[in-house]
């Protein structure tokens, strides 16, 4: 029976990931996800990086694996997405080009027409930091909602909004770095602790305790009585 049991958690085991030799990353690879803005506004952007280009933010963007509009796409409109794309800053009166990962939208100015657009990324995130973020910017008067998506499951992964107010805004928003990785996502470390448990309660199952301690019981009740036919 115990042979039995383990040949087939072994079995179903087999098609789970080694573990590897190899120190895990600090940046691993997020689930892939999907960024929707939906907008009003004029222009719109999410930088997954922070403002000096050196992603202290504990986000990169890894991959795009495919970028579009969904809907309200005029001939002029544009859309990028990518890893350290130059942006303009306006910084006491002047303009100055940052470099950035990021995804953005740009319709002309006064363009106030709804769009939808989206892009597909492959994130790598800092699992070390209790907190990460991304800065949402807008301009103009329109509003533009911020979508992050699962591509596996379609979940809303985390969601906020930019109402315009005329002028060009830059907000920082601080979420969580767990739930860009799958719930049902199971670590290497995760397997092989489960494994240890499996077999263990197998090898206890198997062992005769239930006799053992049925014989120490009567064993003990044989005494006690001996010890009463004595006494009398």
């Amino acid at each position: 029976m115990l042979i039995l049991t383990l040949a087939v958690f072994v079995q179903h085991s087999s098609v789970l990931p080694v573990a590897s030799a190899q120190p895990p990353s600090e940046w691993p690879e997020a689930e892939p996800i999907r960024v929707i803005m939906q907008s009003t506004a004029d222009w719109g952007r999410i930088l997954f990086d922070d403002l000096n280009g050196t992603n202290a933010n504990g986000l990169k963007i890894k991959a795009v694996l495919a970028s579009g509009w969904l809907s309200g796409r005029d001939f002029d409109d544009t859309l990028t997405a990518g890893r350290k794309l130059p942006w303009p800053d306006a910084i006491y009166g002047r303009i100055v080009v940052r470099h950035g990962d990021l995804v953005e939208f740009f319709k002309g100015l006064r363009d106030f027409r709804y769009t939808e657009s989206y892009a597909d990324l492959v994130l790598q995130v800092d699992v070390n930091m209790p907190q990460v973020y991304v800065w949402l910017m807008s301009g103009g008067n329109g509003t533009t909602t911020f979508e992050i998506t699962s591509l596996a499951t379609n979940g809303i992964i985390w969601r906020d909004v930019i109402v315009g107010n005329g002028v060009t805004q830059q907000v920082r928003r601080v979420m969580s770095p767990q739930p860009f990785f799958h719930p049902g996502r199971t670590e290497n470390l995760v397997v092989i602790v489960w494994l240890g448990v499996a077999i263990l309660a197998v090898i206890i199952l198997n062992l005769p305790f239930l006799e053992l301690l049925h014989i120490r019981v009567k064993r003990a009740r044989h005494r006690r009585r001996s010890r009463q036919r004595n006494r009398k």
